[in-house]
């Protein structure tokens, strides 16, 4: 039976709008069975966005605590958004997910998640306005994620084409992106069979495909790769987003089940 769960969620710890129990709540409200924190990882160069050492500390003290409050209403987990570029988090999580939001150029650390603008900027300035070269170096980064963060699955993994919209900053179509996206694919499937499908980009800016796109999930399928669904929420309102409409796309695309956590880890349900 399909039960409600999502992973990747964040709070004011990070860049979430919300309290950790306030999270809870909204996730009880939404009808969740379990739900799980997943705060972004300590680090130096981004300190707007991810949470401090302390508050890391701290964030896992709180979430540890819920665990038990509201036990008898949902289960929690304890998770961590692991950005490739950070030291190590501390020890103890029930789940970890791989993300890289900077990539290298140089001794640079360009950002990826930055806006249309932001990102634009940045391949002006370090990719002499090649586009599709920051796509590169970001699908050669990502490739190594799993390896690097001992993910236990791969977060928003076309991150790159989130501001893409109707292809105003460069063409999904063409051979560069699409032997840069499939040949890292193949790479974190060596050490990692999972990834998210996440809803984040299409509640906060209604685009019409989840990340990974229906493109790049059917060559998953085809690699015999996994899924779990993700709403990557901030708020209240986006947990879950759309996961009945995303279950009928992964059906679309030859998938029979997704994963979900349980406290004996994870297992296949079906769609």
């Amino acid at each position: 039976m399909q039960k409600l769960q999502n992973l990747h969620s964040h709070s004011l710890y990070c860049d979430g709008a919300l309290t950790l129990e306030e999270m809870v709540i909204a996730a009880i409200n939404k009808g969740c069975d379990s739900f799980g924190f997943s705060g972004h990882s300590y680090a130096p160069f981004d300190l707007k966005y991810c949470m401090s050492l302390e508050n890391t500390h701290r964030y896992i003290k709180e979430v540890t605590e819920l665990k038990e409050k509201y036990s008898s209403k949902i289960e929690l987990f304890l998770g961590i958004e692991q950005e490739y570029h950070a030291d190590a988090a501390p020890s103890g999580f029930d789940f970890i997910i791989g993300a890289v939001h900077f990539i290298k150029k140089g001794d640079a650390l360009v950002c990826i998640d930055g806006g249309p603008r932001g990102q634009q900027e940045e391949v002006d300035e370090h990719y002499g306005g090649d586009h599709l070269a920051l796509v590169e170096g970001y699908y050669e980064t990502i490739a190594d994620v799993a390896r690097k963060t001992g993910s236990d699955f791969i977060a928003h993994y076309d991150l790159v084409a989130k501001y893409n919209f109707d292809g105003t900053l460069f063409d999904l179509n063409h051979k560069r992106y699409v032997t840069a996206a499939l040949d890292a694919m193949d790479e974190i499937l060596k050490s990692c069979n999972v990834f998210e499908v996440n809803t984040g980009a299409m509640y906060r800016y209604k685009k019409k495909e989840p990340s990974p796109s229906l493109f790049l999930l059917k060559e998953l399928r085809q690699r015999g790769g996994e899924v779990i669904l993700s709403s990557d929420s901030h708020d209240a309102e986006s947990i879950c987003y759309k996961f009945d409409e995303i279950r009928e796309m992964l059906k679309a695309c030859g998938f029979n089940y997704a994963k979900q956590l349980t406290s004996s880890g994870f297992v296949d349900v079906a769609l």
